[in-house]
């Protein structure tokens, strides 16, 4: 009777165990999906927020950029209560701690977001766009990285208390069994009784096992898929990030440079001349600006046309380019008027000769409509500082000394006025 009585305890607890464990195995399960679902919601809705911004620098409607504000805004609360409902949840020290770091970081990138808003509103949208892809788009980037770190965590997390389970599983089973042979031991009777306890219990934890197996690979089988589409979705995004990048380097060189020649233009030709101006003042030597007008271009453009005459200046501005050194810089301010700069001329003999060494490389033969034709150059040479000390005057003095060449003849050089050269360095070599 005592047997029985003790029998019959040991299996209600058991049977009260399993219950117990197969309640804390759904929990499991359930809160694991819960917190997936709201990391999913978390990691959409950073990136299409980096979507809307990339909209809102591309449109020019101010209506539609309002629209998509306040699509962001939607977007922010919708990020903001996703992370407030895991926040809310059981979590460990390292689940806590991984979830700060990725506030802190999604503060950041949403600092740096509404800081693409103002500039957007002060319509300085090339700094909107510099921010947005330099800063705010990889900050969300850093963010982004802690939220799948977050849901890795979770799923070990998660395998570890599977493991955890199926091992109470386990000890439960092999308590069990030691019962069921005391008890064979001492009653062939309550044996009997056992037995069939035993393999009424042994049925059902069999069932509890497949179901925990069962809900691990469809576990498994959830966070694989929702790891492949958080995959794809990153490089989605880090291809648009790099078309846009493309179109960003292709617009600024097109700002920058002579559609026709792809030589530097007139701005970048000047914010060139600034700089070097400003690095001969602080190594007190001098440098030469070129003014080159070619001889003979209109004729050429007007009877020919002008695609003859894009040839031309296409091919003026390749010799120009052989003819000079590899830090100089050569320029085409627009119509057939180019520019060359010369760094670290302190003697003005070397000035004389690459002006006729031009001449001479822009007078060569060009085969245009099967036949050669010539154009000339004539160039007015002006130095800094002997002939001007701030951009303006350089420019009009070497222009002034051109004019001066086409009045007397064109087809040669003239400075805009003699220069000296620098006693202590007149007998260096200059190489071309």
């Amino acid at each position: 009777m005592i047997i029985s009585l003790l029998l019959f305890v040991e299996v209600a607890l058991s049977l009260s165990q399993m219950r117990k464990l197969q309640g804390r195995l759904a929990q499991v399960v359930e809160e694991y999906n819960v917190r997936g679902e709201l990391a999913q919601e978390m990691h959409k809705t950073s990136r299409e927020r980096a979507i809307l911004l990339h909209a809102m620098i591309s449109t020019d409607d101010s209506f539609e950029r309002d629209d998509l504000y306040v699509e962001l805004r939607a977007l922010g609360s919708r990020f903001l209560t996703a992370r407030e409902q895991i926040a809310s949840m059981a979590l460990g020290d390292d689940e806590r701690e991984l979830l700060d770091r990725q506030g802190e970081l999604s503060r950041a990138a949403g600092s740096l977001q509404y800081r693409v808003i103002d500039l957007l509103t002060e319509e300085r949208i090339e700094e909107a766009k510099r921010v947005l892809l330099q800063e705010a788009i990889p900050a969300q980037d850093r963010a982004l990285s802690l939220v799948q770190e977050f849901a890795n965590l979770q799923q070990s997390h998660n395998q570890q208390a599977l493991a955890a389970t199926s091992e109470e599983f386990r000890q439960a089973d092999r308590l069990l069994l030691i019962i069921g042979g005391v008890t064979l031991l001492l009653s062939a009777l309550v044996a009997a009784f056992v037995l069939q306890r035993t393999k009424g219990m042994m049925s059902a934890l069999s069932s509890s096992n497949a179901e925990l197996r069962d809900a691990r690979e469809r576990l498994e089988e959830r966070v694989a898929e929702r790891t492949a589409e958080l995959r794809r979705l990153n490089e989605k995004l880090l291809s648009e990030i790099n078309e846009r990048r493309s179109a960003e380097r292709k617009l600024a060189f097109m700002a920058t440079h002579d559609d026709l020649t792809k030589l530097p233009n007139r701005a970048l030709f000047n914010e060139h001349l600034q700089h070097a101006m400003a690095r001969a003042q602080r190594a007190k030597t001098r440098l030469a600006l070129f003014f080159v007008d070619l001889d003979g271009f209109k004729g050429i453009n007007d009877t020919l046309g002008h695609e003859a005459g894009d040839q031309v200046l296409r091919e003026v501005a390749s010799r120009l380019k052989s003819g000079v050194r590899a830090q100089d810089l050569v320029a085409r301010l627009g119509g057939d008027e180019f520019t060359l700069l010369l760094e670290d001329i302190d003697h003005p003999a070397n000035a004389a000769t690459l002006a006729a060494k031009v001449i001479e490389l822009v007078s060569r033969p060009i085969a245009l409509a099967d036949q050669m034709h010539e154009v000339g150059a004539s160039i007015g040479i002006a130095f800094y500082p002997d002939d001007a000390e701030d951009l303006d005057a350089l420019i009009r003095s070497a222009d002034d000394a051109m004019y001066v060449v086409k009045r007397a003849g064109k087809g040669d050089y003239g400075f805009h006025q003699t220069p000296k050269p620098a006693p202590a360095i007149s007998n260096i070599p200059f190489q071309w």
